[in-house]
């Protein structure tokens, strides 16, 4: 089993990581979670928890088994999502920071910044006033960040699966059923074909919208760009 808790004390932690990044169409999603205290733990918790991995690294049927266990068992679990807009407008990492500010505080606790943050990765919450850890592959580590990555896997796809389902013409054009937003040879042949869908970031698929030269130069991250020329509206 992964670890219980960063430090042994009694501050509360919460484990947040973030899905959907390095997808090119869709929203970026974090999920934060609160593991319960040992002591009130039963042996559905027990089995439950000793699940949990790095969501990259369960399959999507066990990824769904475990999402709908950990909102069973687990009270003190919230998801935040930053929109594909929001993310052209003020870039990815300022959505990725976002997302975990949102998650964490989705979670509806009158005191957060008394809680100790685990964080996947390297990216630290600005102007916050709490405790924060970067924990480099942290989901493999601490069972708080390895369910804070499974709710925000699931709620990612599953976002995307619903979407298409209303949306058909996403996934005949992009195979985004397929490929979750993510860059697939199929998704950048649809930007090839069909030019860029709303929901697309713009900087991640310049280079492959109709008429780009294939060079695409480094840009400020925090800046929009000029190709929503190339994009259409489904």
């Amino acid at each position: 089993m992964l670890s219980t808790r960063f430090k042994e004390d009694s501050i509360i932690e919460i484990g947040v990581d973030e899905a959907g990044r390095g997808s090119f169409w869709g929203p970026l999603m974090a999920g934060a979670l609160i593991v319960p205290e040992e002591a009130i733990w039963t042996e559905k918790h027990r089995e439950l928890l000793s699940q949990l991995r790095d969501s990259k690294k369960i399959t999507p049927k066990k990824r769904n088994k475990l999402y709908d266990e950990i909102k069973e068992l687990i009270p003190q679990t919230a998801v935040g999502i930053v929109s594909a807009e929001e993310i052209n407008e003020k870039g990815i990492n300022w959505a990725n920071i976002e997302a975990f500010r949102r998650a964490i505080y989705g979670l509806g606790m009158e005191d957060i910044t008394k809680c100790r943050v685990l964080i996947d990765g390297i990216l630290q919450i600005d102007k916050w006033d709490g405790e924060q850890e970067l924990i480099i592959e942290g989901d493999g580590k601490y069972l708080a960040i390895a369910g804070a990555s499974i709710l925000a896997k699931v709620e990612h796809d599953r976002w995307i699966q619903n979407y298409c389902k209303e949306y058909p013409e996403c996934s005949e054009k992009y195979d985004m059923l397929s490929c979750n937003g993510y860059g697939t040879e199929k998704h950048r042949n649809g930007i090839k074909i069909y030019g860029g869908h709303k929901l697309h970031r713009t900087l991640y698929i310049e280079k492959w919208l109709p008429g780009s030269s294939h060079t695409v130069k480094t840009k400020n991250k925090n800046t929009n760009t000029n190709t929503n020329k190339f994009l259409i509206k489904i």
